[in-house]
């Protein structure tokens, strides 16, 4: 217990406490609820890189000095006495007990080349579920997830640290990170740990075991040349109350009073988007060469291009939709192969050919690229550029380790050998400016343009000889920006749209405002949550993309509702449906799925029958909300008794009726969707009358408290009255 004569900030009705040598923290609660797990990390770590590329690193633990001052709810701690003497760290505290918050700062001087600093050094219990404990964490990682088990985490996607070469899957922000912040929701409260950041610096946002805690990290790589840095923003340490929703709400507040306005637009207000991207399109995907990822390379029923268009066109009329076709395997140089993609297979007449048609019925073009990779050899193609790359030198434009090395990139091994980009160097800027061009004047609508570099970010690079500082960090972004900007300069069409793999990282929110959501992947290690609609819907729109891994992740034709589920979790997020299909038409499970068996496919004819049901609400009633909405938390849903989903990690329990809340003006409407085979009867409770939707065009009043029935395979719309 803590006594009056620990060194501690009150902040309302939260408490933080210090060893008596400011080392680490000993206490962060409320009084007489310490969150915290015995052992704990240092109050900072801090790496450098010498001359040599070689990490130096420190923490709290390593300091023989330290000066202090703790009073009226302040703390400013340094740090010095380190085996280099020039090293000097500072951490700064100050409660706010309004917000039972308190916020960090951090300043560190030294004579090498910093890398990464981290601060505060927090570990909580390890409460989780293997330990038969409730504790979650709430993770902006790929869209949102909620984690209960740390060693399920582990199992797929475990801590990895940061380095080079890079993988997407790192708990990088941004990256497949969108937001650097995170939450614990446990038995003895719930704590937010949050960067306010309006200079969107680079971020390691993780978690991981940590002695017998879990440590929760919040590391910023400043990306400055030179070992001097101070954080002009604050790193946010709050208790809250509620779920989930409590938590993203602590972040978003601070977002929309302090993001750029004039970058982050409501979909309603921005003037610079498309006429389509109001007309929710259904997105239908496929490859022209093969059947799946990693097969044989050889063109399919789907080429030569047109000959899809009788698919098109009987899916449109059956959906009763405008579609975005999304092409994959149709690369001129190989599948999956960057940087270059132009010519097409087979050539500009034979798309062009096709996008003509397309258009012409009313539809739209969009491609996969591979981002910002440099292809060697491909694995699956006859294609190599060994003897290119170094007769013109390009060694000289891709990152490089702390130690100027050049190994093999570690992205999409399976389909090619190559290297990773750097975004600082003219050849990146010339290549992603002049590919786009070309597919621009095809007339393609829609390039996902950095698939394979996940929320938008590049990968680390440490070289000294392409301008940047020689450790990764915020130029990334900064370069990435430039070239997207280019790109837009250029293009003929100012309407063109970009996209990544999984949702633009927060930071990249204004270049790609159409992106491949990969919800999908989380069900590895947790519980996928709409995280990133909540933040940021009202802004931007992606699709539900071709949930690639379904066969690791769901087991495809396990729980043959599987495919519904995850079109009902998308619709009721806000994304647009995604169809991925072969080359006979038929709707598959997920994009990388070999087994085209009549008895292993999913119900094609069900399928096209839901999502024709559920784009109809969102093209009707619903699309003030689906479209221009900001989501809420959701009104109170009782009767429900939840159903088993088998999972690649294990049966999880979820609802048989997903439903999500937006508001719009003054107005809440609340979505749910019954995607089962059997009628759920529920209470939704507002508080107030509501007025229900059980079609898109049919309503009813009903009354406070009173029970409704979704059908199967239906949806309904519940709006407040008051």
């Amino acid at each position: 217990m803590l006594t009056k004569n620990d060194k501690r900030i009150d902040a309302g009705n939260m408490t933080v406490a210090f060893l008596t040598d400011y080392s680490r923290l000993i206490f962060l609660g409320k009084e007489g609820v310490n969150m915290l797990a015995e052992k704990q990390p240092p109050l900072f770590s801090a790496c450098f890189r010498d001359a040599q590329g070689n990490e130096l690193k420190y923490s709290a633990f390593d300091a023989k000095t330290v000066k202090a001052d703790v009073t009226d709810g302040t703390a400013a701690i340094t740090f010095g006495g380190f085996s280099n003497p020039k090293l000097s760290v500072t951490v700064t505290a100050c409660g706010d007990d309004a917000a039972n918050a308190v916020s960090w700062k951090a300043e560190i001087s030294g004579s090498d080349q910093l890398e990464w600093l981290e601060f505060p050094g927090i570990a909580v219990k390890n409460n989780f579920k293997e330990n038969g404990g409730n504790s979650k964490i709430l993770w902006p990682y790929n869209e949102g997830v909620l984690v209960d088990s740390i060693s399920d985490r582990y199992t797929y996607f475990p801590t990895t640290e940061p380095q080079y070469p890079s993988l997407g899957n790192f708990g990088m922000c941004p990256g497949m990170v969108f937001a650097p912040f995170l939450a614990l929701m446990a038995d003895e409260g719930n704590l937010y740990l949050g960067a306010h950041d309006k200079e969107q610096n680079s971020f390691n946002v993780d978690f991981a075991p940590y002695e017998d805690g879990v440590l929760l990290r919040s590391r910023v790589y400043p990306g400055i040349t030179g070992g001097r840095f101070a954080t002009a923003y604050e790193t946010v340490t709050k208790l809250f109350s509620g779920n989930w929703y409590g938590a993203a709400e602590i972040y978003r507040s601070w977002f929309e009073e302090n993001c750029d306005k004039k970058a982050y637009v409501p979909v309603a207000e921005n003037k610079t988007l498309p006429a389509w991207y109001h007309q929710s399109p259904i997105v239908v995907t496929y490859c022209v060469r093969g059947h799946h990822d990693t097969d044989v390379m050889e063109p399919n029923k789907m080429f030569p291009y047109v000959n899809a268009m009788p698919i098109i066109d009987d899916l449109a009329e059956k959906l009763n939709s405008k579609l975005l076709v999304i092409l994959m395997h149709w690369e001129g140089s190989a599948p999956w192969a960057p940087p270059f993609v132009m010519p097409p297979y087979g050539g500009e007449e034979l798309l062009q050919e096709y996008i003509d048609a397309l258009h012409e019925s009313g539809h739209l073009l969009g491609v996969y690229c591979s981002g910002l990779g440099w292809t060697e050899k491909s694995n699956i193609a006859d294609y190599n550029m060994k003897e290119t790359f170094k007769e013109k030198n390009l060694k000289s434009a891709m990152c490089v380790s702390p130690k100027q090395e050049l190994p093999y990139s570690k992205i999409c091994t399976a389909q090619r050998v190559g290297y990773d980009i750097c975004p600082a160097t003219d050849f990146a800027h010339d290549t992603l400016k002049n590919e786009a061009v070309k597919m621009d004047a095809l007339g393609i609508d829609y390039i996902q343009l950095m698939d394979q570099n996940h929320g938008g970010t590049p990968y680390f690079c440490y070289s000294k000889d392409h301008g940047h500082p020689p450790v990764p960090g915020t130029w990334e972004s900064a370069e990435l920006k430039k070239i997207i900007q280019k790109i837009k300069q250029t293009v003929t069409n100012k309407e063109l749209l970009l996209g990544c793999e999984s949702a633009a990282a927060e930071t990249f929110i204004p270049e790609f405002m159409l992106s491949d959501n990969r919800f999908e992947l989380n069900y590895l290690f947790g519980l996928p949550v709409p995280l990133y609609s909540y933040m940021y819907h009202e802004y931007i729109h992606n699709f539900m993309g071709n949930q690639v891994c379904g066969e690791d992740v769901m087991g495809n034709n396990v729980d043959r509702f599987n495919l519904l589920y995850r079109m009902a979790y998308s619709f009721t997020a806000g994304d647009l449906l995604t169809l991925v299909i072969n080359d006979e038409g038929r709707v598959q499970w997920a994009w990388g799925q070999s087994n085209f068996d009549a008895d292993y496919m999913p119900d094609h004819d069900q399928t096209i029958a839901f999502a024709k049901t559920l784009n109809a609400w969102r093209k009707g009633v619903a699309g003030d909300y689906l479209n221009y909405g900001k989501m809420v938390e959701p009104f109170t849903v009782s009767g429900i008794e939840k159903i088993t989903l088998r999972t690649g990690v294990g049966p999880k329990k979820i609802s048989p009726v997903l439903y999500r809340c937006y508001q719009n003006g003054n107005k809440k409407g609340q979505i749910m969707v019954n995607y089962t085979d059997s009628t759920v009867t529920t209470t939704v409770n507002a508080g107030c009358d509501m007025l229900l939707y059980t079609s898109p065009t049919q309503s009813e009043k009903l009354t406070a408290g009173a029970g409704i029935q979704i059908p199967p395979y239906a949806a309904v719309l519940l709006e407040e009255l008051k």
